[in-house]
């Protein structure tokens, strides 16, 4: 006896109408793949693949972490130029709070990267 017989029904209406939207062939083959065999059968062939991809996962993690540093930087740097080019320099303290702000964003630079590699 099935407890819930409409998540199936439901579930295939709504690979069907994915198919309809989906114009990408490898999606579309995926997604026909996905409802011939079942959803949770191919959840289990994605988990066996995966397993196989896990010796691999240290050499991403040193150019991902850059990744993420140089990015952080970036927007922490586009940041704080855009609060100093905001701030109006209606008197000495604005002005050299602007001033302060463009020359702490010039310096601001991910640590983990080398000198030779910092863009002017």
């Amino acid at each position: 006896m099935k407890r819930r017989p409409w998540i199936n029904k439901y579930g295939t209406v709504a690979v069907l109408l994915m198919l309809l939207l989906v114009m990408n062939p490898e999606l579309r083959a995926f997604l026909l793949l996905a409802n011939f065999i079942g959803l949770d059968l191919m959840i289990f062939f994605i988990a066996i693949q995966l397993r196989y991809l896990l010796p691999a996962v240290p050499s991403f993690q040193h150019p991902m972490r850059i990744f993420l540093c140089v990015a952080s930087y970036s927007i922490l740097r586009l940041a704080t130029r855009m609060v100093a080019l905001l701030l109006a320099p209606a008197d000495r303290a604005t002005a050299g709070l602007t001033t302060l702000l463009f020359v702490l964003s010039k310096n601001m630079w991910c640590p983990t990267l080398k000198a030779d590699f910092r863009p002017n």
